[in-house]
């Protein structure tokens, strides 16, 4: 399978934010890209997030998928060809591994990842798009996961992009003094991940809006937090300190009308990817502009201690990933296993056949489970060494189908 395993997408690692955000694959770009793929006789599945656009892929054309990703991610081929990546093989197999378990992820150990491409290969799978051994992969790929979670500190603490938004709040606010106000505009996924990681922080006056009142009703009674209306965006905006956009429209939801009243510095973070927050606002002489890109820089003790279980990590992968080596290894001697054992089981027939006229049917009935247990045996013990023996050796191979006529 490794030969025919790619991945392909662009990521934080070799391309900026803002050519990031014109890449993208929702749910329904995602079905229609893998069953195209699936029709060619491919297996795949995608994730696509504000770090990372990608797709892993097997028993497919490299240039049908390049061409295909292209197509479905926002037919941006000049940047692609500069910003985008492919790896194959061995090498897209070990991204996997490290994608699944935040290893290679832009804040070190964030859990988010692994939802995503569960979310992934679960679209994949709800529409026929993960074949056999891709699903095998999986599962390998899953279980080097646990195991990174329950015996590494790399996903230990908060690190994710809601927790270094709170840093850099920190870090402006003066360690957030209960005087205090931030207004969280978006209530979506990582909107209500940074309100909890707020609300648990600080004693700061968090206000919420979203576009649904009744969502940031429900939600500011469940965080025992204030709400407001969207009508009243500007005035929010003008009253608060820190201003928190996890919006994910298409467009700005913040941009030079919002903005018209200010008279204090403030704190502006787009959690949003396209940014949400029009980047002209950071010429103002009253906000101070952060976006995704730049909250990795709000590195702290946390990833510190993730850092040195890295090591451990990687161990666990390679021993999870020498096992899929093993069991795909192994898995390509199934057809000659079937032959070998219909082989012994002809033979078997052929020779009662042979003599049975020597015997009384009654005879032939009674010695019959002594002949089956012993050429049983003989089959296990060709079948057991040829397993061993090809693990080191791949000639065993095609000596074991000499030896018997196997085709």
């Amino acid at each position: 399978m490794s030969n025919s395993f790619y991945s392909i997408g662009i990521s934080h690692w070799n391309c900026p934010l803002e050519i990031r955000e014109q890449f993208s694959i929702d749910k329904q770009h995602s079905i229609d890209f893998i069953s195209d793929l699936k029709a060619l006789g491919g297996s795949a599945f995608t994730v696509s997030t504000c770090n990372r656009t990608q797709v892993f892929a097997n028993n497919t054309n490299i240039h049908q998928l390049k061409k295909k990703f292209i197509k479905y991610s926002g037919n941006q081929n000049d940047k692609f060809e500069k910003y985008g990546f492919i790896l194959k093989g061995d090498e897209a197999i070990q991204n996997l591994f490290e994608v699944s378990t935040g290893i290679d992820s832009q804040i070190l150990g964030d859990l988010q990842i692994f939802s995503q491409v569960k979310e992934g290969v679960e679209v994949a799978k709800n529409n026929d798009c993960i074949n056999s051994h891709m699903d095998r992969l999986l599962q390998f790929v899953f279980k080097a996961n646990k195991e990174v979670q329950s015996f590494t500190t790399i996903s230990k603490g908060a690190a994710s992009v809601a927790h270094a938004a709170v840093l850099k709040i920190r870090l402006k606010t003066e360690h957030l003094r209960k005087d205090k106000k931030i207004l969280v505009f978006g209530t979506g996924e990582i909107g209500q991940r940074t309100l909890e990681n707020l609300n648990s922080q600080t004693k700061a006056q968090i206000t919420i809006i979203n576009r649904t009142l009744e969502k940031a009703q429900e939600i500011a009674k469940t965080q025992k937090v204030n709400y407001a209306p969207i009508e009243s965006l500007v005035q929010e905006i003008v009253k608060a300190d820190v201003l928190v956009v996890a919006t994910s429209s298409k467009e700005y939801t913040i941009n030079e009308e919002h903005i018209t009243n200010l008279n204090s510095e403030k704190l502006f973070i787009d959690l949003s990817v396209p940014r949400n927050i029009d980047p002209k606002l950071a010429s103002n002489q009253y906000i101070k502009l952060v976006d995704m890109d730049q909250l990795n820089a709000e590195a702290d003790k946390t990833l510190d201690k993730r850092k040195k279980d890295i090591p451990k990590a990687k161990t666990i992968i390679n021993l999870h990933k020498l096992e899929f080596e093993d069991w795909s290894k192994l898995h390509t001697l199934g057809p000659t296993i079937k032959n070998l054992k219909m082989t012994f089981e002809e033979m078997k027939n052929s020779e009662i056949e042979k003599y049975k006229g020597q015997y009384q049917q009654d005879e032939l009935e009674r010695i019959k489970p002594l002949i089956d247990s012993i050429v049983k045996k003989i089959s296990s013990k060709n079948i057991e060494y040829l397993r061993n023996r090809y693990r080191v050796d791949e000639d065993i191979l095609e000596v074991m189908r000499e030896m018997y006529k196997i085709n």
